[in-house]
């Protein structure tokens, strides 16, 4: 009879509704149960039964023979300080009330809804749901319900966030993890489309202002016009080194730096031979470099990143000094920049008005079909057209100029994307305001340039 009346005090104390306790600052934390306790109540004496097996008067006032009576309002009030649902769980399974306790921090919504005793973390939750299920058009913005679609999981999920993770009811995140997270458009807003507003008047303004300065270059003669693309490529090796430093890189920035400069210029007075003479000396500085200390970072991803802005940026744009020492040099490099800048303008209006269907989005998510077809047909265009007018290239050889730009072009803007996905960022600089960095404007120049150069001689051009 002992163990039948101790299961009933236990089916009562079951259906009492925990407390609420509330913060410091007034807010309502999740629902709590009562710290584990000792003294459980032990009841000695059978109390007197009924005919038929069902407790009497006595049963029902659930008296224990020496603890306090409980409250038999009707309301589920308190029972004596001796009952308490953490002892008795504990007694069983004790994984039950952990099991029980981590719903309750981590889902409140669901535990307010099996209970019938909504917390406050409930309540906002079911508060915010509903409000997303109203029509956007007339709602006000709710800080929580941006939170909400920010951090759906809770953000619980780095030490700086342990606290703020618990409050919030979130699992917990993987350790080290970063979330980065952009602020959610209001709905009620309308969207602007790309490439319209102050962003294209900055591009314009910056493209103008390049385009007036090279044109002034290249009036100027073959000689300046290297030293103009000596800049721009040290520009780009600058560039370069700084976004592989920000992922724990350590190339010799100088030792890049001076060759693929001296590469352009050497081209311009050398020719061919001045890519073997370059090489040849900086792959044994680099190597010298790490070897007496001169960089106390590891050789081998030094050495490697090293080769990589010198042969991407040196080498490829060490054929802008071959096709200037060319004769009529000045004409046949302002085709190549002519079908590139047709190709990256048709690119980018197509694109940002009509793209749909992406190219790579893994690698470049912002480049599309339809920006792809009219950045080629904008090149092959301009070429025939416009550069097939300038000398020393005539209306057949500025089509075929046009396509092989078209073909080339859309190469070397995949791979400087590759890069910059794989280093993490979004452009390689800022110094031309809209258009990011040097390299970023004149990458697809850079995978053009080797392209051209043959095909001048292919044809012979000049």
């Amino acid at each position: 009879m002992v163990d039948r009346h101790d299961d009933e005090l236990a089916e009562r104390r079951a259906t009492i509704r925990p407390k609420r306790q509330r913060a410091a600052g007034g807010g309502a934390l999740p629902l709590q149960w009562a710290e584990p306790t000792d003294d459980i109540p032990v009841v000695e004496d059978a109390p007197t039964f009924l005919d038929g097996g069902e407790l009497g008067e006595e049963a029902d006032s659930d008296v224990a023979p020496d603890g306090p009576a409980a409250d038999d309002d009707g309301e589920g009030g308190s029972i004596g300080e001796t009952i308490d649902l953490t002892g008795r769980a504990q007694r069983g399974r004790g994984d039950d009330l952990d099991a029980w306790s981590d719903v309750l921090r981590r889902r409140p919504a669901e535990a307010a809804r099996l209970t019938g005793h909504p917390s406050a973390a409930g309540e906002r939750i079911a508060a915010a749901a509903a409000r997303r299920r109203q029509p956007a058009s007339g709602r006000e913005r709710d800080p929580e319900v941006d939170q909400a679609q920010l951090d759906p999981s809770g953000g619980q999920g780095s030490e700086q966030a342990g606290e703020a993770g618990e409050a919030g009811g979130g699992a917990a995140a993987p350790a080290g993890s970063v979330s980065r997270l952009r602020p959610v458009p209001d709905p009620s807003e309308p969207s602007r489309p790309k490439g319209s507003g102050s962003e294209l008047a900055t591009r314009v303004v910056t493209g103008v202002v390049m385009a007036a300065g090279g044109l002034l270059v290249l009036n100027a003669g073959p000689g300046p016009a290297s030293v103009l693309v000596s800049i721009i490529v040290a520009l780009g090796v600058i560039e370069l080194c700084g976004a592989l430093r920000t992922q724990g890189y350590r190339p010799a920035g100088l030792v890049a730096l001076l060759g693929s400069v001296g590469l352009v210029l050497g081209t311009y007075h050398g020719g061919e031979s001045a890519f073997a003479g370059v090489a040849a000396l900086v792959v044994p500085v680099t190597l010298l470099w790490y070897l007496v200390g001169v960089s106390k970072a590891r050789p081998a991803p030094g050495v490697a990143s090293t080769f990589l802005v010198f042969g991407y940026v040196g080498i490829m744009g060490g054929f802008a000094g071959l096709i200037l020492a060319q004769k009529d040099g000045i004409g046949l490099l302002l085709g190549v920049v002519l079908c590139c800048v047709g190709y990256d303008i048709g690119g980018y209006l197509a694109g940002s008005r009509f793209g749909r269907r992406h190219i790579a989005p893994a690698i470049s998510p912002n480049k599309t079909v339809e920006g792809l077809v009219a950045g080629m047909a904008a090149s092959v265009v301009i070429g025939f057209i416009l550069v097939g007018s300038i000398s020393p290239w005539g209306r057949f050889n500025a089509l075929a100029l046009g396509v092989v730009v078209a073909v080339l072009a859309p190469i070397g803007d995949l791979c400087e994307s590759l890069i910059k996905r794989d280093l993490g960022v979004k452009d390689l600089g800022g110094l031309l305001p809209g258009h990011g960095g040097v390299l970023d404007r004149f990458d697809a120049m850079l995978f053009a340039l080797p392209g051209v150069y043959y095909l001048i001689k292919l044809l012979n051009v000049v």
